[in-house]
C-alpha cells in the first residue's frame, strides 16, 4: 500500500506513478483524515508500506505526522517520499521520530506556494515533471521493489535552520485561515470545499468560509475555477497551478 496526502496534485501523481510501477495500491490519506478514520483500523500488508506527502515550509504537514505516527509498526519495509519545489530541509530526520522509515526520497515537483513565490515557468514545471516521470520515479520504484535502505534527500542550504527553527515559527504565526477571502462573485460551485484536503472550507450562502484547520496548502486558491479566492494581498497577481495542465503537455 502507498498512502498519500496531496493538496494540489503533485504528491497524488507521484504516488500513482509509484503504485503503477511497484504494483502496489495508492490510497488517499486525506479521505481517512477528513472522515476521522483511525490509522490503526487500516488493513495494511505487513510486507511493504509507502507514504507520499508534500513538503510544507520544510516539514511534513501536521495531519500527515499525526496520522502516520499511529500506523502499525510491524511492517517489514517502510519508506517515505516527499515532493517539494526546491528542497526538504531536515524533514526526513525530524519525521523519523514519528515514523521509523527504512528509506526516504525527495522528488522535485513544480512549486505551488504562491503567497511567497511565483509559480515556476511552464518550461521549468514541465522539465521537473518530465525528469520525475522518466528518471527519478522509475529509479525509486526499482529500489522499493528491492527494499533498498537508503536516503536520497535534497536538503538544500541551511537545512537544520529551516526545519527546526523557521518551520515552527512559520507554523505558529503564519499558518492560519485568517487572510483567505473572495474577491468577486462566487458561483457556489463548491470546488474549494472539495479541494481542501483537511475539510477546512465550508460553503455558505455568501460563499466559502474557512475554519480553523488550515495547513496553507493553497488548494482552495488553486482550485477555484474563477480565480477569485485570494490569500491576503499576496496572490492577486500570481498564477494558479493545475498539474493536469502539464501532464497533457508532458
Amino acid at each position: 500500500m502507498i498512502l498519500y496526502f496531496s493538496g494540489n496534485g503533485n504528491s497524488r501523481w507521484v504516488a500513482e506513478q509509484l503504485a503503477m510501477q511497484t504494483h502496489d495500491k495508492a490510497m488517499d490519506m486525506t479521505m481517512y483524515i477528513r472522515e476521522g478514520i483511525s490509522p490503526e483500523t487500516l488493513k495494511i500488508d505487513d510486507e511493504r508500506l509507502g507514504v507520499v506527502f508534500p513538503i510544507h515550509s520544510w516539514y511534513a504537514p501536521r495531519p500527515v505526522v499525526k496520522f502516520i505516527e499511529r500506523l502499525p509498526n510491524n511492517i517489514g519495509y517502510k519508506y517515505v517520499v516527499a515532493t517539494c519545489g526546491d528542497d526538504a530541509g531536515k524533514t526526513m530526520q525530524r519525521l523519523y521520530k514519528h515514523f521509523r522509515w527504512d528509506a526516504a526520497w525527495t522528488v522535485i515537483m513544480p512549486n505551488t506556494y504562491i503567497p511567497m513565490f511565483n509559480l515556476d515557468s511552464d518550461e521549468l514545471a514541465l522539465s521537473k515533471i518530465k525528469k520525475a516521470r522518466e528518471w527519478v520515479l522509475p529509479s525509486i520504484a526499482e529500489k522499493i521493489l528491492r527494499k533498498s535502505k537508503e536516503e536520497s534527500i535534497r536538503e538544500g542550504g541551511f537545512p537544520w535552520l529551516k526545519t527546526y527553527m523557521v518551520q515552527p515559527l512559520f507554523a505558529k504565526f503564519v499558518v492560519r485561515s485568517r487572510g483567505f477571502h473572495v474577491e468577486g462573485d462566487c458561483i457556489l460551485c463548491g470546488t474549494c470545499v472539495k479541494s481542501c484536503p483537511v475539510g477546512n472550507v465550508r460553503l455558505e450562502d455568501a460563499g466559502p468560509k474557512w475554519q480553523d484547520k488550515c495547513i496553507h496548502c493553497m488548494a482552495c486558491v488553486h482550485g477555484c475555477p474563477l480565480h477569485i479566492i485570494q490569500y491576503a494581498h499576496s496572490t492577486q497577481k500570481r498564477g494558479r497551478y493545475q498539474i493536469t495542465k502539464y501532464l497533457k503537455r508532458d
